[in-house]
């Protein structure tokens, strides 16, 4: 297979994670080695929707660059704008061959896999040659056919550590409220499902809700108040996007949806919580995760850093040597030790699927919580520390 000779381009797309930057940074960095075949390399500037505005920049090798990794959010700026218009896919062609693109890396989800995949099969059509990689990203933890999700990690041990804090708190008092804790997750609890690994610090939530299990209103009532009555204090965690036996969200705004559909969520816990205090006359606080979970920097896993960027290398080298309109996916080859490697799947199986928990593997429905067996899957994630503050005790940004 001929190696290409031109530019590179990468974009961000969807919600942001702690160490979507750090994929940015490996993958940078490994191109800058690659001059000889990679002259340029540029970020769009909000994604495809900035792309399609000409809103791209050259990214330079400089030493400030690392501090990429310490940085939430998309530093690049993240978009989720739906590529369906004959005009858009004849722009992105127009503007790849102004700028001699000829590798194309899209870090995302679902929605973004589909966006490149689309954008790889017409420039095939189109007989335009350019090596188009998606990267996979998303604290959800929902594309399939990955063991896991870049980002992922750091938003699990940030959750299990935030959960562990509250249940603390809450033990200061002889008599304690019942907390409701909402973590991100729309359509699979992965993130939900990590405080079982608070139990390992001594901490105990009493009931786990994931999107994958029906949410019976009366049925969680009964039990937060034999759990109150017993322990006098109850920590539930449920997922954003718990739904009823008619498979609609319990609490969902249905003012907007985004280009892909989605419906926003969030208010899960204000509402449930509303509802023990009056139904149950029991002192009540919600508390909404929410971005501070995708979004904190101070508490990253090192395995989740160290992933990020040994797979934007892999995702590189293999693009330079002829891999083309694939998702670079993560195998893992063991638990005790933690053992994975890259490897690499069709952009066109993985685009628009969810990875939901393994119900019979991972839920124990009639009690509420998740089985111990997503310990063994989750502890390696969330396991090594990594440092991102300066001397004066604040995150050393990447200013903009």
């Amino acid at each position: 297979m001929k190696k290409l000779i031109g530019n590179l381009i990468y974009g961000q797309s969807g919600g942001p994670t702690a160490v979507i930057n750090t994929s940015a940074y490996g993958l940078f960095k490994e191109a800058f080695k690659h001059k000889d075949i990679i002259n340029k390399a540029y970020a769009m500037h909000y994604g495809i929707e900035g792309l399609l505005k000409e809103d791209i920049f050259e990214v330079k090798d400089t030493p400030e660059l690392k501090k990429l990794m310490n940085n939430p959010g998309s530093y690049f700026g993240a978009t989720r704008y739906k590529v369906t218009k004959d005009e858009d896919f004849k722009r992105v062609l127009e503007i790849f061959k102004k700028y001699n693109i000829k590798y194309f890396f899209y870090n995302g989800g679902n929605d973004s896999m589909d966006t490149i995949d689309k954008i790889s099969k017409y420039f095939k059509e189109h007989n335009y040659e350019c090596r188009c990689i998606g990267i996979p990203k998303t604290v959800d933890n929902d594309l399939i056919l990955t063991d896991h999700s870049i980002g992922f990690p750091t938003c699990a041990k940030y959750t299990i550590n935030t959960i562990s804090e509250i249940y603390y708190d809450d033990l200061s008092y002889s008599k304690g409220r019942v907390n409701i804790v909402e973590c991100m997750g729309r359509n699979a609890g992965w993130v939900t499902a990590s405080a079982k690994l608070c139990e390992l610090s001594g901490a105990m939530v009493d009931l786990i809700y994931v999107p994958e299990v029906i949410f019976d209103l009366e049925s969680f009532l009964n039990k937060v108040k034999e759990i109150y009555d017993k322990k006098k204090r109850c920590l539930v965690v449920i997922s954003e996007g718990i739904k009823d036996k008619n498979d609609n969200y319990i609490f969902e705004s249905r003012e907007k949806n985004d280009a892909f559909n989605h419906v926003q969520l969030g208010g899960a816990a204000i509402r449930l919580a509303s509802i023990v205090t009056e139904r149950l006359n029991i002192k009540t606080r919600y508390i909404e995760l929410s971005l501070p979970e995708r979004a904190s920097t101070m508490i990253i896993s090192k395995t989740d850093r160290d992933e990020a960027l040994k797979l934007s290398k892999y995702a590189l080298n293999h693009a330079i040597n002829g891999l083309d309109d694939q998702m670079i996916i993560i195998e893992r080859i063991s638990d005790h030790p933690y053992k994975i490697r890259f490897t690499h799947k069709p952009l066109s199986l993985i685009s628009n699927e969810i990875k939901f928990l393994d119900k019979k593997y991972y839920i124990n429905e009639k009690e509420g919580s998740i089985n111990p067996s997503y310990i063994d899957y989750c502890l390696p994630l969330i396991k090594g520390n990594v440092n991102s503050l300066n001397d004066l005790g604040l995150i050393d940004f990447l200013f903009k």
